[in-house]
């Protein structure tokens, strides 16, 4: 088996991975922001090559060269989660996975997979042929507000797993008084301004402030995608979705003192500069809780001093991936999404 990293290993996005054994395939295909050379480190002729590309989620550093893929060559089978697949731009060969912690088995390969904890749709893979034997944690975390079905028990030759903090000591409590902390410094004299992707750690951001008593603000795509999840609760507990539900206001209207979240991360549209400039003219502050894209807006405004970071626990960190390490047998292990491991 030969394992190539197409990205993802000593740099925060573009993930990709290519197995070449009996049967070659591909998992995930990002994009990294802010570089002149965004997309995989693949060749055509490795693109060609891959019978299946498996998707963890849909996060574009995840899924973002999906058409660039299939410009290269790909004409495989594009396997992942029913909300991945919808992400992704139109294309005929997709095995939709059943919501089910379990086994597709193609002959060929054998797959396992389980919810990561990461967003809606987000999984795990152990994929299995003759000649390989690889488990993919994808963006893994237990401790979320998402369901999430254990990494345990498992027989690996290699392992690929989330490790987005590094060697950093990362404390999940002491992270969340500090974003609690700003919060309620944030909330004497404004607003606070939470850009956050579409589907992911909004649920877990509401969910800590929720003790607040302060009124929250989502945005319309915030909003569809709460609505949705009531109706489902296999990545988010019903329990969850309900106390949300019962947490946020709708619409977003910025003269009225809260917390305000919308589906902007980097605060790449129009829009989302503007409820940042409304809040910061209101007195209010701005906190970002994952990456930052290089050259992105979210990053002047830190740059300038008008944004703050705290990073929230949206991922592994080095002890978390110990903790998987002694409850598996890998014979390798490969990590990815950090920039110093």
């Amino acid at each position: 088996m030969n394992f190539i990293v197409g990205g993802g290993v000593h740099e925060h996005g573009r993930n990709c991975f290519y197995v070449e054994a009996d049967i070659n395939y591909i998992v995930d295909c990002g994009i990294m922001r802010g570089v002149e050379k965004p997309y995989p480190r693949l060749t055509p002729e490795q693109i060609k090559s891959a019978k299946y590309l498996f998707l963890t989620h849909m996060h574009e550093d995840h899924i973002g060269a999906f058409g660039w893929l299939v410009k290269n060559g790909f004409c495989g089978l594009a396997v992942a989660s029913a909300e991945t697949i919808k992400a992704l731009p139109e294309y005929n060969k997709i095995l939709v996975l059943p919501q089910a912690f379990g086994r597709v088995n193609l002959g060929e390969v054998c797959i396992d997979y389980g919810r990561s904890g990461h967003c809606v749709g987000s999984l795990w893979y152990h994929i299995k042929t003759q000649q390989s034997n690889v488990l993919f944690s994808g963006d893994y975390c237990e401790n979320s507000c998402f369901n999430v079905d254990k990494i345990e028990g498992r027989e690996a030759e290699l392992a690929v797993l989330d490790c987005a903090f590094g060697n950093a000591p990362y404390k999940r409590e002491e992270q969340e008084r500090k974003i609690i902390k700003f919060a309620r410094e944030a909330l004497k004299n404004g607003s606070l301004l939470l850009p956050v992707p579409k589907n992911g750690r909004a649920v877990d951001l509401i969910y800590l402030l929720g003790g607040l008593k302060c009124n929250f603000f989502v945005d319309s795509k915030l909003c569809s995608f709460f609505a949705a999840q009531e109706k489902n609760d296999y990545w988010i507990p019903k329990a969850t979705s309900a106390k949300i539900e019962s947490l946020i206001y709708k619409p977003v209207n910025t003269q009225l003192h809260g917390v305000y979240l919308i589906a902007d991360a980097q605060l790449a549209t129009e829009a989302g500069s503007k409820t940042a400039r409304d809040i910061l003219q209101d007195g209010g502050k701005i906190l970002l809780t994952g990456h930052t894209d290089s050259g992105s807006e979210a990053e002047r405004l830190v740059n300038e001093g008008l944004a703050s970071e705290i990073a929230f626990n949206a991922h592994s960190c080095m002890d978390d991936d110990r903790a998987v390490i002694c409850r598996n047998d890998f014979g390798k292990v490969v990590y990815n999404h950090c920039k110093d491991v």
